[in-house]
Formats: C-alpha cells, structure tokens, sequence
C-alpha cells in the first residue's frame, strides 16, 4: 500500500494492491472465493480446500487427483472421475462438514486508488484495466513527465502459483500517469526494461539525478531512468 496526494487537496490517497483481474480466481457478482481449513479426513492433519463459483454454483478448485493428495480417503470415496463432478462440497468435506471449519473469503481482486475524503473516510476507485493484469508487490511515486503531478510505478508478478493457476508474469512495468482530479492513465515501459518479479522500487539520487531501483525475487537489480519517451501509451486506456 503506497500513501500519496495523487489528487493534491493536502492529504494522503492509498494506493493499494491486490491479486488483479487476470486470474482464473473471480468473485462475480460478489459470489466470494471461499477457502476452508480443517481436519477433512480425520487423519490428524488439517487441509485446505479452495473454492470458486462455476455458472453460480461453488466447486472445489483442485482437480479429482490434487484433492486425493491432500486427502487419500477420496480416492475410495468417489472411484469414478464423474462421481466426484457431482458431488457437492459437503460430501467432499466428509464428517467434518463446512459448518464448523475455518472459513476464509476473497470477494475482491481489484487494484485501487482510495481516495481521502477526510474523517477516516475514502472512496475506492478501481486502478485503469491495463493496471489490473498481475498482482502488484511495490509501488513508488515518480513525475515522468514534469508536471508536478504524482505519478506511479508498480512493480509485481508471481511465479510460484500452482499449475493449475499459472503465474502472474504479465506486469513489466507499469506507471500510473497522473492526470489530475484522482484519475489515472496508464503507461507502459519498453520490452524488457522491468521484467520479473519486482519486490522493492527505491527512489535513489546518483549524480545523473533521480533513478528508480528495482529488486527482484531470484533476479539482479535494475537501475530505472524514467523519461517520458521511456513510456509508451496504452492503447485505448483512458483516465479512470
């Protein structure tokens, strides 16, 4: 969560991260990602068993085969692949059921601005769409352009989801242009200038002036000069 005037009215905005939209995890309509947590089968270890809505109704997210890992009394329980499709949760939860375990929700997956109307108070507004494909890590305030203007570079990704997920690689740097009022456009860096996944940008002064430093998970440091021919237009982005 990065703090930041992006509306200039003299106190803080939030910019804050999430899992993005371009996932096969959504929560439409409000229909929330559910994850429960309990002893499923009695064996004296606890498992996890994620769910997602599917034409409005809640499935497991593991497949058939993944489950049986976690939990070996399955593979009995439902001997055909076609058995364990229409069975509903309860009955994958065993005795245990789903009333009593440990339940997580997710209804929201948005990157934000929240915007600081004072007394506590602030009005969320989701982050362009073009900033809304990967999870985000990091961010840091910059001025791209020159204008006085607060603008942002987020930086993300991650790789070490679960196949059946796949990983969150589509971030390779993105800038948040400032364009006055609390709106955003989005930017993009070239081709390789910020790849992988970013877990620290660092405002540092060299004696070039300002640059941006990035740490990556499993990767070298990048050393940034944002100029404003260093970011390129989204096409058909506009302010949100």
């Amino acid at each position: 969560m990065l703090p930041v005037d992006v509306d200039g009215d003299g106190d803080m905005d939030l910019i804050a991260g999430n899992a993005g939209l371009n996932s096969k995890l959504h929560a439409p309509g409000a229909q929330p990602v559910r994850l429960y947590y309990d002893d499923f089968d009695g064996n004296g270890k606890k498992e996890q068993l994620l769910t997602y809505r599917l034409r409005g109704e809640e499935v497991p997210f593991a497949t058939k085969q993944q489950l049986e890992k976690q939990m070996p009394s399955l593979k009995k329980k439902f001997l055909l692949a076609e058995d364990f499709a229409k069975s509903d949760l309860q009955a994958l939860a065993g005795n245990a059921g789903l009333d009593k375990v440990t339940k997580l929700e997710a209804d929201y997956f948005q990157h934000v601005l929240l915007v600081n109307e004072g007394n506590m108070n602030f009005r969320l507004q989701p982050l362009p769409w073009a900033a809304q494909l990967s999870t985000y890590r990091t961010a840091v305030v910059v001025d791209v352009n020159g204008d006085k203007r607060p603008d942002v570079l987020l930086g993300g990704n991650f790789y070490e989801n679960h196949v059946e997920l796949g990983r969150n690689d589509q971030d390779f740097g993105t800038v948040l242009m400032n364009k006055g009022g609390g709106r955003f456009q989005t930017r993009l860096l070239p081709a390789g200038l910020m790849s992988g996944q970013v877990r620290q940008l660092q405002t540092i002064h060299t004696k070039n002036g300002k640059r941006i430093l990035a740490a990556r998970n499993n990767g070298g440091l990048l050393l940034l000069n944002l100029q404003p021919e260093s970011v390129k237009k989204t096409p058909g982005n506009k302010a949100g």
